[in-house]
């Protein structure tokens, strides 16, 4: 499976702070338009999750 199928999967389920960890590394991991289109996926994350998440998440510098 590829690093954005991967990336895609994890918004079949609850996003939680380990669901946006792997989000950060699989980014990371992608190169080229696959990365850019991972990175795309953080406009979700941003719709889909809480403050609190969010705050969590910033604090760990994945946003």
């Amino acid at each position: 499976m590829d690093k954005l199928e991967q990336a895609e999967t994890l918004f079949k389920q609850s996003l939680t702070i380990e669901s946006l960890r792997q989000l950060d590394t699989l980014e990371r991991q992608a190169r080229g338009q696959e990365a850019d289109y991972i990175g795309e996926l953080w406009e979700a994350v941003f719709a889909a999750v809480d403050e609190d998440l969010l705050t969590q998440a910033r604090k760990e510098g994945l946003i």
